[in-house]
């Protein structure tokens, strides 16, 4: 069922619940990849420093050879590729990879660049937070960067979001703008974007682990 057509759904995650101690591990998350990474990095990088609140459990990815990869390796972080040509039909390759992620019984994914639509039972297992390098709704989709320099627009910028069963639909968390250049090409604009990204990604997602996720009415809010 579509996160944007019932009340709230569930906390992804809780504030720290009573008894609890210092002693107990931090939520866990899987990050799923499928190129150089960047966004996980970011996450990696945070998540290094114990005040930030956030276990990074595994990272999974739907191809073989990829620099994201071998930063989780670097990293001591368990991987994993789940392909959707080494299964005969995309809702097999949806179940796999929703018992894939659920092997690590993560409080939520974080989409980072994963290239893959998810499917329903993903998305009915586990909750997805996404990274989308555009002002959602304008340009969704996998060219959002070249698709806002075709169109002419001032300004785009990067979302945090909820994901849902459209192409880049779900409830938004958070944005941040930036201007479009008049010299813009775009690599340079895609680079300008990562790097409000990244820190915008590494707040919302402490801040998931940390406070939780409710999605009421289709729009998504941390506490």
């Amino acid at each position: 069922m579509p996160l944007s057509s019932v009340g709230i759904v569930r906390a992804v995650t809780s504030a720290e619940p009573p008894g609890s101690t210092s002693s107990d591990p931090p939520p866990g998350i899987v990050v799923l990849v499928s190129g150089s990474g960047t966004n996980l990095q970011a996450l990696l990088d945070a998540a290094r420093d114990p005040a930030y609140g956030l276990r990074i459990l595994a990272v999974g990815a739907d191809r073989d050879g990829i620099a994201g990869l071998d930063r989780a390796r670097a990293a001591g972080v368990p991987t994993f590729v789940c392909r959707v040509a080494d299964f005969p039909t995309r809702a097999e390759w949806d179940d796999a990879l929703a018992v894939r992620i659920g092997e690590y019984a993560p409080a939520f994914v974080v989409s980072a660049g994963f290239m893959k639509l998810l499917g329903p039972q993903v998305l009915r297992d586990h909750v997805v937070i996404n990274t989308h390098p555009a002002l959602l709704p304008a340009f969704p989709g996998a060219h959002a960067v070249r698709d806002a320099l075709a169109a002419g627009a001032t300004r785009t910028g990067c979302t945090v979001h909820v994901v849902d069963s459209g192409v880049d639909t779900g409830p938004v968390l958070a944005q941040a703008v930036v201007a479009i250049l008049a010299e813009d090409t775009e690599e340079t604009l895609h680079e300008r974007i990562k790097a409000v990204e990244h820190p915008l990604l590494v707040e919302i997602v402490g801040r998931a682990a940390r406070e939780g996720i409710t999605v009421t009415d289709g729009k998504a809010s941390i506490p």
